[in-house]
């Protein structure tokens, strides 16, 4: 088990990350969230080593574009293998449709053997979506789950004994930061509610973020012990670390969110978002993947996660999570409730 350490922190700051390559000529992997910082960077990692199929996934048409542009330019190739679809995580619809134009395209016949979970949002201000969602929490959090369990079908499909199949989702250290809004947890009447509520978000507006990256690793701990043994799917949770990238975007407006940005990153030595990318490509394609099933990885390596996902109230909360998120989702899509009865276990 671990609690946040600061002299942890600048070791795994400080330290040489591997570039990981492998033969994954027949694989299909799809990196969401590629066009910019960590996600663009492991992309073209990704591309250098010429997988079967690459796709990349961003907000709209025009920025696919430029991705697949820029990865073509940057990693020497031709583009024949490199798809760029849309994907818009603050809309429920836009997730569902995705899928479906995945499923209906013939390259995903052969199913899909990485997905990287990449794309994230960190908002300044409380924003709700069309799904009346608080942003931030549909981004990092439901989209990542629904999305996740659509694409489970086509990573079951690409699956073999020998090779299983991979789910990375991309959290953070910061998820050491979120437990401490829950204290109070067990007296919630619904989790998701609260989770969304204006006036809890307010109270708790810096650490939405963590919560989300929290609730992340809960959710790939609760999918990992319900995948069948061995598992066709060996998922996981990865945190890059602390990088200059455009998480922060969402400050540009205000000088002193810039200046604050910029003087953390120089105080905290933050890495390149190419260095980050590479705990990102270690989990999806480096060796001895089954060690990595369930576990959250640090630096390249599988570490321990914050104390109180292993307490008798985290665990209890991690199941409340679950539950909700999935009786919440099978709203959304009927596929959802599906997909948990023919490929998971059953409580």
């Amino acid at each position: 088990m671990g609690k946040f350490s600061i002299v942890q922190y600048f070791r795994e700051q400080w330290k040489t990350l591997p570039i990981c390559s492998g033969d994954v000529g027949s694989k299909a992997i799809m990196v969401v969230g590629s066009n910019v910082g960590i996600g663009l960077e492991a992309c073209v990692h990704l591309a250098r080593m010429k997988p079967g199929s690459l796709f990349t996934t961003c907000r709209d048409e025009e920025k696919c574009e430029r991705t697949r542009e820029v990865l073509m330019e940057r990693a020497g190739d031709d583009g024949s293998g490199i798809t760029s679809m849309p994907l818009d995580l603050s809309s429920f619809d836009g997730v569902r449709a995705f899928a479906a134009t995945f499923t209906a395209d013939a390259r995903s016949d052969h199913g899909l053997n990485v997905l990287v979970a990449n794309a994230g949002t960190l908002m300044q201000e409380y924003t709700r979506t069309d799904d009346d969602l608080e942003a931030t929490f549909q981004v990092n959090y439901l989209s990542m789950v629904l999305l996740s369990i659509l694409m489970l079908p086509h990573l079951v499909k690409a699956s073999s004994s020998e090779s299983p199949s991979r789910l990375v989702v991309v959290s953070s250290f910061g998820h050491h930061f979120g437990v401490g809004n829950l204290k109070n947890a067990t007296q919630w009447k619904s989790v998701l509610e609260i989770i969304n509520d204006r006036e809890f978000c307010k109270c708790y507006n810096a650490d939405r973020y963590n919560m989300t990256k929290l609730f992340q690793i809960m959710f790939v701990r609760e999918l990992a012990s319900r995948l069948p043994s061995p598992t066709p799917v060996v998922t996981c949770t990865v945190q890059p670390g602390f990088c200059r990238s455009n998480l922060f975007r969402g400050f540009d407006g205000k000088w002193y969110a810039r200046t604050f940005v910029s003087l953390a990153s120089v105080l905290f030595s933050a890495r390149t978002s190419e260095q980050g990318s590479r705990t990102l490509v270690h989990a999806a394609v480096g060796d001895d993947e089954l060690a990595m099933h369930g576990r959250y990885l640090s630096s390249c390596r599988v570490t321990e996660e914050d104390d109180y996902i292993f307490t008798p109230e985290g665990k209890a909360f991690s199941g409340r999570l679950w539950t909700e998120t999935i009786d919440t989702l099978s709203k959304v899509d009927g596929r959802v409730p599906e997909i948990v009865k023919q490929y998971l276990r059953v409580d």
